[in-house]
């Protein structure tokens, strides 16, 4: 990959994580590009339209053309459309949110939600964000299908994180996270209390595709004072049914409404 591309690609992904836009001076620091070569960039990704800068401060932000390329790939992608009645189904039957994460390269993004019916507290949290892979269950249920070594080493490219970013129960310690990463294994299934957030428990299940390859996830996430260790347990047959309908995606005869899923 050239330099230029990879560095266009990186303000990109930068970008996107702020909506509010970022100074010149804070892209080239957190890039560690200097100035004028950072300028040379943006300039062209202006140019191209991926790119436009705000009058007020002069902070470069995302263009609409940046965001339609995700929504027109999302709008396209089949997986979404089958699997929204599911989630609607488990977002009713759970009471909380159900979501969907799609696995793209090393990353697991979240791509859409049904939110349950219940009335007072809700987990909402965004759509289009990454997963962490390890203190999350949908990172947990997706590298249980590896390795222990090899999941280690992707959690170690980017490290457990810092202690304030998480909640109290998420590993920190590679022998940690490799108990966590075997009960998922043996489960069939993850789930985590206090893990991403504090107070937050959710439970996950993967969807394969074509060969058997892991292409995403679904989710259960709710207040852990409702989404208990007993209650996952319940709920745990009707998330993997949900799964595994999606995995025959490809199989001629798949048809499941959701009310099926009761079964």
């Amino acid at each position: 990959m050239s330099v230029a591309l990879e560095r266009g690609m990186a303000i990109l992904e930068l970008l996107s994580t702020d909506r509010n836009g970022m100074q010149l001076s804070r892209l080239s620091e957190a890039l560690d590009i200097p100035v004028s070569a950072m300028h040379r960039l943006l300039t062209s990704l202006i140019e191209m339209g991926y790119v436009h800068q705000t009058r007020e401060m002069g902070q470069y932000c995302l263009s609409l053309k940046s965001v339609s390329l995700g929504i027109r790939f999302v709008s396209k992608n089949n997986l979404i459309d089958l699997a929204r009645p599911l989630m609607d189904e488990l977002a009713s039957v759970s009471g909380e949110l159900s979501r969907l994460g799609l696995i793209d390269g090393e990353r697991l993004v979240w791509v859409s939600k049904s939110l349950g019916t219940r009335v007072g507290l809700r987990y909402d949290p965004d759509s289009g964000a990454e997963a962490p892979l390890f203190c999350s269950a949908s990172g947990l249920v997706w590298l249980a299908t590896m390795s222990d070594e090899e999941a280690l080493a992707r959690v170690m490219k980017t490290g457990f994180g810092r202690d304030e970013d998480y909640g109290p129960n998420a590993p920190r310690t590679p022998e940690e996270f490799l108990k966590q990463l075997r009960r998922a294994r043996a489960n069939g299934y993850a789930t985590v209390t206090n893990s991403v957030e504090a107070a937050t428990s959710a439970m996950a299940a993967l969807i394969r595709g074509k060969d058997d390859e892991p292409i995403g996830v679904l989710t259960i996430a709710g207040p852990m004072f409702r989404l208990t260790a007993k209650r996952m347990q319940e709920l745990a047959p009707l998330l993997m049914r949900a799964t595994a309908a999606l995995s025959e995606v490809n199989a001629p005869t798949f048809a499941m409404p959701p009310a099926h899923l009761h079964g």
